[in-house]
């Protein structure tokens, strides 16, 4: 059976959940064929942390590096890691205890940590109880993944809601660095899991200059 490409990035539109329950996708039309006009437009209005998108260091850093610092083939991936931890329990802020039994070999480039809270987006329990990650995490995946660039899951952020300093500091060690470890949140993982075989993953984020975030389109070739 051929590969199969999926999508583990959601659309945004106006039910997109926002961190901390903020603003959301607004959709204001401009034109409209249905009252008269030649054409469909539309102006959107949303956060740059809005949806499926990547955490440029920027984000925490005064002077850190942005999109504009980043070529091509910093977001083409051929070598994944893949943790799928079940159902994590509301607010449980995730260590390198919980990964690091994982069977992952120590050449990968993105790790994708599902926690499966990608199953409750509907829910406001998705940003209000949403798992968060430790701050010294970061320095043990550098040390454990010397070719880490990117680790992504399915949370709202890295920070978790009920921890907001502790999620502000691992933010900071994740992205304050030398070796900075770019964060990929709020994505959809529910087509992978840990015995999943996936060959590639491609993130596409929007092109913006100087941008401290962008959403992103990501796509995966999986063995189906």
């Amino acid at each position: 059976m051929p590969n199969k490409w999926i999508y583990l990035s959601y659309p945004l539109d106006e039910n997109t959940p926002a961190y901390g329950g903020g603003k959301g996708f607004e959709r204001r039309y401009e034109k409209s064929i249905a009252m008269g006009d030649s054409c469909n437009t539309a102006t959107w209005s949303f956060s740059n942390h809005l949806g499926t998108h990547l955490d440029f260091p920027r984000h925490f850093v005064a002077h850190g590096r942005t999109m504009d610092d980043y070529s091509i083939d910093s977001f083409i991936f051929r070598r994944i890691g893949i943790v799928d931890l079940g159902k994590v329990e509301g607010s449980r802020i995730i260590t390198w205890e919980d990964l690091e039994s994982a069977n992952l070999s120590g050449n990968i480039e993105i790790l994708l940590v599902k926690t499966g809270f990608c199953y409750m987006r509907d829910s406001t329990t998705y940003w209000q109880e949403n798992s968060g990650f430790s701050p010294d995490l970061a320095d043990c995946l550098r040390k454990a993944f010397p070719s880490l660039r990117v680790i992504g899951f399915d949370s709202i952020s890295l920070s978790s809601f009920s921890h907001r300093e502790l999620g502000s500091e691992a933010h900071k060690n994740f992205l304050d660095h030398k070796r900075p470890l770019l964060l990929l949140e709020d994505m959809d993982l529910a087509g992978i899991s840990a015995d999943c075989q996936v060959n590639q993953v491609i993130v596409a984020p929007w092109m913006v200059h100087e941008a401290d975030a962008v959403p992103c389109t990501v796509m995966a070739e999986v063995c189906k």
